[in-house]
Order: C-alpha cells, then structure tokens, then sequence
C-alpha cells in the first residue's frame, strides 16, 4: 500500500511543478544516508503569505489523466506519460499525514480533468470539506477550480480554500484556439468573475454581520503562458495583477 502511493506521489507532485501559481525551493538535494528530511520528489513547495512568511505546501495534481489536449500541458492526453490517480481520502490522509509530522503547513491541490469539469471540482471540492470538516484542518489551501464546473460547486468551494485560481492559459482567445481549440476563455472568466465577486460581497456582509463565513479569503489568481504565441500579454482581457506568467 504504502509503496502505491509513494508511486502516485511521485508522478502527481511530478506533473503538479508545472503550475508556477506559488513557487518552488528550488532545491534538488536528496537524502541519501537515510538521514533527517528530503528537499526532493517529496511534493512540497513553498509559498508567501502576505506578512512574508515563507509557507510549505504539498502540491499534489488529484490526478494527471485529462480530456483535453492543450499543446503547452504536460498532461495531455496525447503525450505518452505515466498515468496516476488519488482517491478522495488519499488526499485526505496524505495532507494530514504529512501535517502532523511538520513537513507542511498547507495544501495546493490542482488536477487534470477526467469525464467533465463538474465530475473532476466534485472531487476536488470533496477533498478540501474533508479536511476542514471531518479533520478540523485548519492550514492553508490552495485549490485550482475546473473550467467548465458548475457555479454551485466554486461557490461551496469558496467557503473551504483560503485560495481559488483558474488558469487563463492565454493572452488572447486566438492564440488560445491554436494551443489549446478545446477551451474557451468565456469557460474561464465566468468563475473569475464569479468568485471575484462572492469575494466582494462576502466582505460587504462580513463587515455588517460577524457570522458571515469566509470566502477565499488570500484571493483569487490565474495564469497565463507567454511566448508560446505571437501576442503580447497586454492584449489579455484579464489584468495581470491577478496573473502568473509563464514565459516560453
């Protein structure tokens, strides 16, 4: 069992560097002599809060299987990788598992899209009230949502991750169709939009009722690959002080 998922770890922390959404050590130093700690292949990364602190996350993909085909993406179904797949609770177990032993502090969880965006961010969703509800995880999450999911389930995603992100891909819809036809950025502004604001409005209530719950309360981000086509990021219809660029 245990073997089982160091393999699914491997290739999902693996697929999970490619998304720059917070950023890496940069360390590859292994442990050898089966001393204290490991810097690689272990799924974990680091981010800032916004007092500074640097925060270690376990960035893991829920799995690498996808429907689409996106030229610029790892883990598209026409490139010849290994396949893996968390279930729910193994999720779950690994982020409190590694929790308690003070490796992290939080969870950025992302995944490839299997059957459709509402089956894969149920999953997703699943994952993060599991945590919250059932282990009282109280740490930091970072949840990439799905293009294509439905309102209902950002919105009850919203009230459980400290952070939402959905990737713009790129800058224009032009140069979107000849990496990636399959997408629609009209898929990716509405849930920016969409949470952008339930943010807002969830501050408003805040403000006159104390009881109202959080909703992502670090904010919202997307990213965009640059270079990859021959436009510029200052056409894209999202500002960019909501992005991460990837520069090709």
């Amino acid at each position: 069992m245990f073997e089982r998922i160091r393999e699914k770890l491997e290739i999902l922390a693996d697929a999970a560097k490619y998304d720059v959404s917070c950023s890496s050590s940069g360390s590859n130093r292994k442990n050898h002599n089966k001393g204290i700690g490991d810097a690689e292949g272990t799924g974990i990364c680091h981010t800032y809060t916004e007092d500074g602190r640097c925060v270690s996350l376990l960035k893991i993909l829920l799995t690498n299987h996808c429907i689409y085909d996106c030229a610029f993406c790892v883990s598209r179904r026409s490139n010849d990788i290994k396949r893996a797949a968390f279930t729910v609770d193994e999720v779950v177990e690994l982020t409190m598992n590694f929790y308690r032993r003070n490796y992290i502090e939080g969870l950025f969880l992302s995944s490839g899209i299997f059957k459709d965006g509402d089956y894969t961010m149920e999953r997703l969703l699943r994952i993060v009230k599991k945590l919250r509800v059932d282990e009282k995880f109280n740490g930091y999450i970072h949840l990439k949502t799905i293009p294509g999911a439905s309102p209902e389930l950002l919105h009850e995603a919203g009230l459980y991750a400290d952070r939402m992100s959905i990737n713009l891909e790129m800058p224009t819809e032009v140069g979107l169709k000849l990496l990636a036809p399959e997408k629609s950025h009209e898929d990716v502004k509405k849930p920016l939009d969409q949470i952008q604001k339930s943010i807002v409005q969830y501050k408003d209530e805040k403000a006159l009722i104390k009881s109202t719950p959080k909703f992502v309360p670090a904010g919202q981000s997307t990213q965009m690959v640059i270079g990859a086509t021959p436009e510029s990021d200052k056409r894209s219809c999202i500002p960019l002080m909501l992005s991460t660029k990837i520069f090709l």
